[in-house]
């Protein structure tokens, strides 16, 4: 009978034991909220959630934010027409004295205070004075207007470029390149949101 009793209680000792639940993780096993999550454009996940820099949002920052203005610091013209339309020098002994003009539709909303005398088609010219420009409705479509100064007469228009300032689907570039035929410039941009 002993050996009865003793096999009954070393039967229910084991199915006790093995009935009870174990910890089988250890203090350094820890899981990590962020092991699964993927966060673009430079942002980074912090318990499980991306954190996302300025000008994206969203779950794992893959939405664009729209500026509230995009800052025009630089106008770089790097090309235009050595002639006129009638195949005509600008200036009757010079080179053309180049200024550039922005604008909105066809309100004039930024012209340069200066011009380079006796431009060259194959050089660059960089123009800062009276910059930045806030463009304050980056959606809207902008025209940018290369002129020869001319004391005597009127001004003569040398190309145009049309835009829109902003798109939600190219980032945030820090220089746009634009071109038409013969005239192409180079915006240097800052984005506030």
């Amino acid at each position: 009978m002993k050996n009865v009793l003793f096999l009954f209680f070393l039967g229910s000792s084991l199915l006790i034991l093995n009935g009870c639940d174990k910890d089988t993780s250890s203090p350094s096993q820890n899981n990590d909220p962020c092991e699964s999550i993927v966060c673009y454009n430079g942002g980074y996940c912090v318990n499980g959630e991306c954190l996302c820099p300025e000008g994206y949002t969203g779950p794992d920052c893959s939405q664009q934010v729209t500026p509230t203005k995009i800052r025009i610091t630089k106008i770089e013209v790097t090309d235009f027409p050595a002639t006129d339309e009638n195949g005509a020098g600008w200036d009757l002994i010079s080179g053309a004295d180049i200024y550039p003009v922005i604008l909105k539709g066809s309100d004039v909303v930024w012209t340069s205070s200066r011009y380079f005398e006796d431009a060259s088609p194959s050089s660059s010219y960089s123009f800062t004075n009276g910059l930045p420009f806030d463009v304050t409705s980056p959606q809207d479509r902008y025209s940018i207007v290369l002129y020869d100064f001319d004391t005597i007469d009127a001004d003569d228009f040398m190309g145009g470029i049309t835009f829109t300032p902003y798109s939600n689907t190219n980032g945030f570039p820090s220089t746009r390149n634009l071109s038409v035929g013969d005239f192409s410039l180079k915006l240097y941009l800052n984005y506030v949101w």
